[in-house]
């Protein structure tokens, strides 16, 4: 004990739990584990769905909520907002990439989380070589009203397989746009 040295404090929220599910989620986790076929409610975003952009030159590789200053894109692109909490998506199909994701954001509102970092990979490992999650996560992320902008990790951070989201906090948002 003499020669240990405690470890560096990194930064990050340690998230407690999430509070307990309403009884119709518990119900429908019941059936699931006992192996009942149970119907999955609709999903909360859409794959198809196409956001317009508004800065059309740079791609998918930013994503400004409307009404949102542009200020806060270029703050967050300029790390303004540490990385709280992130989630990696590698290897998940697009249904639990999908399910991972919403749960993870509703996670994070919950918890006053303000930026995030979403890892979804390059497309390197997919079955053509064409990224699928990179593309979907992003139209994703434009769904979720909690979202204000998104952009592009450094290259030592994750680059084109991950991005930075800044989320609105619970305080800033209503009630209904969860």
């Amino acid at each position: 004990m003499r020669f240990v040295q405690p470890i560096k404090n990194t930064g990050r929220a340690v998230l407690p739990p999430v509070p307990k599910a309403a009884k119709a989620v518990l119900k429908g986790r019941r059936a699931a584990a006992q192996g009942q076929d149970i119907t999955r409610p609709a999903a909360k975003v859409s794959d198809a769905f196409a956001p317009v952009l508004q800065h059309a030159e740079r791609g998918d590789s930013d994503y400004l909520r409307q009404g949102v200053g542009p200020d806060v894109l270029k703050n967050l692109q300029r790390g303004k907002w540490a990385i709280v909490a992130s989630i990696d998506l590698h290897g998940a199909t697009l249904e639990q990439a999908r399910d991972r994701l919403d749960q993870f954001i509703q996670s994070c509102i919950t918890h006053n989380v303000r930026c995030v970092q979403v890892v979804h990979g390059k497309g390197y490992g997919s079955r053509d070589g064409a990224p699928v999650l990179k593309e979907v996560v992003r139209r994703w992320l434009t769904q979720f009203d909690a979202v204000q902008a998104y952009t592009e990790c450094p290259e030592n951070n994750g680059g084109s397989g991950a991005v930075q989201v800044l989320l609105k906090t619970e305080h800033g948002m209503q009630k209904g746009q969860r």
